[in-house]
């Protein structure tokens, strides 16, 4: 076998493991009390564990109602007292029962976030390990022992929660800057008192929720600790500190989970690692920490293919790889892997779009209620299967075979030809250009998107190797539309960079033009027009050893982006030393730069080379449309032939159009 590291079995505690592959907890534990929400929470965690892996870990289950939530909006429940809520139990219970009959090992995690809570209204407050205020404006007080024996206690019971409703173990959640790390981080924990201070000391708080937990679930019960290898901050806990409280807590604990960061500062600490962090950012310090346990230890993040978990494994670095968001991309991971068919692997792009984040203040284009966060994560960049919102498998077939014609070889097209041609249909694939890829052939150059251009070649070999009737130099036209013989005609035509009426515009060059070699840029460049592509772009080139300075007319740089995504690719622009000008109006281009104004008046900025990227607008498809129609044929449009996007709406789209119906019924 080629993954046979990763594919040996692995004993935890009295459970063997059937492989190395362990699905991270994410936030879909409580969601099930939205019954909106159940149905596609079950198909996320289930799929996981069809797709061969060998745990399922349901993610963030607050400990308590009171000080432990940190997003508020689940309805409050007793932990010790089941029955009186017996529905929620049983909903929780599905999850264990799903996981459990594909033959994974089912763990709830269990969170407290001690300091880290969002206020519910006015005048909240939480806990902590000492006084202070929050990001959120919380006003925090310092523990005493009476909230450190309760906090305990409400570890304890939820645990025994867990194991009645069937699951196997639980995952204790120690790091991310939630309780244990606010006690075992030096830098968080400041107190003068027992438990503050030397590690022992700050170890006690946490030993005690460990010791609880293990008294109330007995011996064979499954407890995974998540720790913070480091929480990246200056001061803050180290590998070697906890490996020192692995050794303190391996009489609790069954295996140890590594991961890294704070909420507070989570995209720059690598709590939720960007394409900007190395792939398996915490395999080097679970290495550090192995070598002060017999325990099995495993590490999550940006990790999302066999051959890392591979080496990893074989080097003895890790005894487990932990995926998270790579489980949202592609759940058939493990089956593929397993087969030898790692190729056909959907890797994690580590774009956000599951876990967006929220909207900073003052931009709140989406303003996630609790309710409406439950609805909307989970969803996927390349996975259109990720968050339907019905099951794909209750799709109906196909009454007849039909001959689809789809123009457009870009993303969009890829997909829909892929999925017509699953779906039974006869697909002839029509590309103008040489080489399928669409827009997304840029990801050949730029070295920020390797994954993404890894998703690119991927559905190009999704293609190949299906009976896809591939035409590339291929011009479909009003006249010729009909001439293919097809049924219908799927249009994923794409866009095309706009070009507004900016004097001088003939002086400058499109953005995306230098990515091909059509434009050889000089070494001070101007980009005109500071959007997701004018920033990328921008930050390709600045990486690549130009001087890069980028003009907006919004307050914002990457408007049509936000949370985590835009944080990451700010933070990045900033550590390269982009020069950015947001709130600034492109007045002029000339032959040697670009007069603009600000607030600080108006001035010119000199440049070797002028590129612009002022957005993009659908290629028009009027007279093939109504060509197509007129034929009496059916048509679909998708991607950015209905208005351009991003590729999730591109993937989605594709998948959803054309023959059988979109959803059963």
């Amino acid at each position: 076998m080629k993954f046979e590291h990763l594919f040996s079995p692995m004993q935890v505690g009295k459970v063997t493991y059937r492989n190395r592959i362990v699905s991270a907890p994410m936030a879909f534990g409580l969601i099930v009390q939205n019954p909106d929400a159940r149905d596609f929470t079950y198909r996320k965690l289930e799929s996981s564990a069809r797709g061969g892996n060998a745990c399922v870990i349901v993610g963030e289950t607050d400990v308590n109602f009171v000080d432990a939530v940190r997003i508020p909006g689940f309805r409050p429940f007793d932990f010790a007292k089941p029955e009186e809520d017996m529905e929620t139990f049983q909903a929780v219970g599905e999850y264990a029962r799903r996981i459990k009959r594909h033959g994974a090992v089912a763990l709830a995690e269990l969170v407290h976030c001690g300091k880290e809570k969002v206020p519910f209204g006015p005048n909240e407050e939480a806990i902590g390990p000492i006084e202070t205020t929050n990001l959120a404006g919380v006003r925090v007080h310092p523990m005493n022992e009476d909230d450190m024996a309760r906090i305990a206690r409400d570890f304890a019971v939820s645990a025994t929660y867990m194991q009645k409703a069937g699951f196997d173990g639980v995952l204790i959640h120690g790091g991310h800057g939630f309780l244990f790390t606010q006690f075992l981080s030096p830098l968080m924990n400041t107190r003068t008192d027992s438990y503050g201070g030397s590690l022992e000391n700050r170890a006690r708080f946490p030993l005690q929720i460990l010791k609880a937990v293990r008294e109330a679930v007995g011996p064979d019960f499954l407890v995974e600790l998540r720790i913070d290898g480091t929480d990246h901050q200056p001061g803050g806990i180290t590998p070697e500190e906890t490996g020192a409280f692995v050794a303190m807590a391996e009489p609790y604990i069954t295996s140890v989970h590594v991961t890294c960061g704070i909420y507070e500062a989570s995209v720059k600490s690598g709590t939720e690692s960007s394409m900007f962090h190395p792939h398996g950012l915490n395999i080097d310090n679970a290495a550090i920490i192995k070598t002060y346990t017999k325990l099995p230890v495993g590490a999550v993040g940006g990790i999302n293919s066999p051959e890392l978990c591979e080496q990893a494994i074989a080097e003895g670095k890790i005894d487990f790889a932990i995926l998270g968001r790579q489980m949202l991309a592609d759940p058939e991971f493990a089956n593929k892997a397993k087969r030898g068919h790692e190729d056909q692997i959907r890797r994690c792009l580590r774009c956000y779009k599951c876990f967006p984040g929220s909207p900073e203040e003052g931009y709140d284009d989406l303003p996630f209620t609790s309710e409406e966060l439950a609805l909307y994560v989970g969803h996927c960049t390349i996975n259109p299967l990720a968050h339907l919102p019905f099951d794909p498998d209750t799709l109906a077939p196909a009454s007849k075979q039909e001959t689809v014609l789809i123009v457009g070889g870009g993303a969009a097209g890829m997909q829909a030809a892929i999925t017509a041609c699953d779906r039974g249909q006869k697909v002839i694939l029509a590309e103008q250009g040489p080489r399928l890829g669409g827009l997304l052939r840029f990801t050949d150059v730029d070295t920020d998107k390797p994954d993404l251009m890894n998703f690119k070649n991927l559905l190009v070999r999704e293609v190949e190797r299906r009976d896809i009737d591939v035409r590339l130099n291929t011009v479909i036209t009003p006249e010729n539309i009909t001439s293919f013989g097809a049924d219908g005609v799927i249009f994923a035509t794409g866009s095309l960079p706009s070009c507004p009426p900016v004097p001088g515009i003939g002086h400058a060059h499109k953005a995306m033009d230098m990515y091909d070699g059509k434009v050889k840029p000089g070494h001070k460049i101007v980009m005109v027009g500071g959007g997701l592509v004018g920033c990328e772009a921008g930050l390709f080139l600045q990486k690549t050893g130009h001087e890069v300075t980028v003009v907006e007319l919004l307050g914002r740089l990457a408007n049509e982006s936000f949370g985590m995504y835009r944080e990451a690719l700010i933070w990045e622009m900033e550590k390269c030393g982009m020069a950015m000008l947001p709130k600034t109006r492109c007045l002029e281009i000339t032959p040697t730069g670009v007069k603009v104004e600000n607030a600080g008046g108006v001035q010119t900025l000199e440049a070797d080379t002028v590129l612009f990227a002022l957005g993009m607008k659908s290629v028009d498809i009027a007279p093939l449309k109504a060509a197509a129609e007129a034929a009496g044929l059916k048509t679909w449009v998708i991607g950015d032939a209905i208005q351009p996007g991003k590729v999730d709406q591109a993937t989605r789209s594709a998948y959803l159009a054309g023959p059988p119906p979109q959803a059963p019924g």
